[in-house]
């Protein structure tokens, strides 16, 4: 599982009951000196209006510092490369976590008992983890990225005998070798994606290189592999100084395939999940039927819109939620808060392992009030508003 991942699921379950988690997304696109000033003042008066709210030490010292790194941010002491940052802080749970992000993030405050993690849910919907393989005569440069960044690269090359004067049977025995050397670097390299795909099975794979070479490349990887190949895209080979500069435009068509290959992907799910549910099938759609099945920890996948803006309640003592307003929990009687219902379902369906995909508009979608969900099993298939519900699974 790729890094960022693993940092959502952990906010997911982060719950402060003293100090209130701190979190903050910001669109660090410098498209120019005045977005600098834009992300200064935006966190300025955010800072003060939290400031002003009266709580103790521990909220002081989280803002204090995040005052202090958005500042090293807009005068570039770290990363310039990100388009957007994430923040989350609590100084009573000594939580600081900066992420930061390909895609752009709208800019955001809150203060609440738990991390909001919707914005950062949909980056991590929108770059999924890719394998890009150049391939040549020599092997394979392999890269793998996550969240639209580069995290490693591997270099599973040999050299191949160089080429001499020679004629007759000595020419047939030279070119035999070299066919050879190209069968063994090609067979290794393959076998390094699939190990890969193997460790990671959400891993998109992307081929980059001469026709031919990608086609003897694709022959090798098991069928498993094959059936994640995204794209295949043509090669120029680098010259001199420029070799950084060309894979890095070659990344960035690959992150522009898969953005691409998104959009599509949501817009397949939200007309699935929508005829599943209609169909009786194993999928449910509006807030009050994905509220019973995220409390029963039954979604495989949650599809939410990113705009979905439902209130929502969630129990002080077992966190179940609701999607109407009790005066008190109907699985524990415990009291009631009100909640954001789409950043509560986000956490609550990451914490039992399930997956999330954070979609935008979609008509058919939205006509159920922006939410559905594809579940494990069937289970109780009781509304939340029910009395008979079981209770739910902790």
């Amino acid at each position: 599982m790729n890094p960022i991942v693993n940092e959502l699921r952990e906010l997911s379950a982060v719950r402060s009951d003293a100090d209130p988690v701190v979190t903050v997304y910001l669109n660090t696109r410098w498209s120019d000196e005045m977005q600098r000033d834009r992300v200064r003042l935006f966190v300025r008066q955010k800072v003060k209006w939290a400031r002003e709210q009266g709580i103790d030490s521990g909220l002081g010292r989280s803002l204090d510092r995040i005052e202090r790194y958005v500042e090293g941010l807009c005068r570039q002491a770290y990363d310039e490369s990100a388009n957007g940052v994430a923040i989350f802080a609590c100084d009573g749970l000594g939580l600081w976590k900066t992420i930061t992000a390909r895609r752009t993030f709208e800019p955001y405050f809150a203060l609440a008992d738990v991390p909001h993690v919707l914005q950062l849910a949909r980056a991590v919907d929108d770059f999924e983890p890719v394998v890009v393989a150049f391939v040549d005569a020599k092997g394979a440069r392999v890269f793998e990225t996550a969240v639209g960044e580069l995290l490693a690269e591997a270099r599973i090359v040999e050299s191949t005998p160089k080429r001499h004067s020679m004629g007759g049977w000595s020419q047939l025995k030279f070119q035999r070798r070299v066919e050879k050397e190209i069968e063994r670097n090609l067979a290794e390299a393959a076998e390094h994606v699939a190990y890969l795909v193997q460790l990671e099975p959400r891993n998109h794979v992307v081929l980059v290189g001469p026709h031919e070479m990608v086609r003897h490349f694709e022959a090798r990887l098991p069928h498993f592999v094959r059936e994640r190949i995204m794209a295949r895209m043509p090669h120029q080979r680098p010259r001199g100084p420029k070799k950084g500069a060309i894979r890095d435009d070659l990344l960035e068509q690959v992150i522009d395939r898969l953005i691409d290959h998104e959009r599509e992907k949501e817009s397949d799910n939200a007309d699935r999940v929508v005829g599943e549910a209609l169909a009786g099938g194993l999928a449910v759609v509006g807030p009050e039927d994905v509220v019973l099945a995220a409390n029963e920890e039954r979604v495989h996948l949650l599809v939410i819109e990113e705009d979905f803006a439902e209130p929502g309640w969630r129990c002080r003592q077992c966190e179940a939620l609701s999607a109407t307003g009790p005066i008190e929990c109907r699985y524990c009687g415990g009291p009631v808060d009100g909640v954001d219902l789409g950043q509560a379902l986000i956490r609550r369906v990451l914490r039992a392992s399930g997956d999330v995909d954070v979609v935008a508009h979609q008509p058919r979608l939205h006509h159920y009030r922006g939410v559905g969900a594809f579940l494990r099993h069937r289970g109780a298939l009781q509304r939340e508003v029910g009395t008979t519900s079981p209770a739910p699974f902790f």
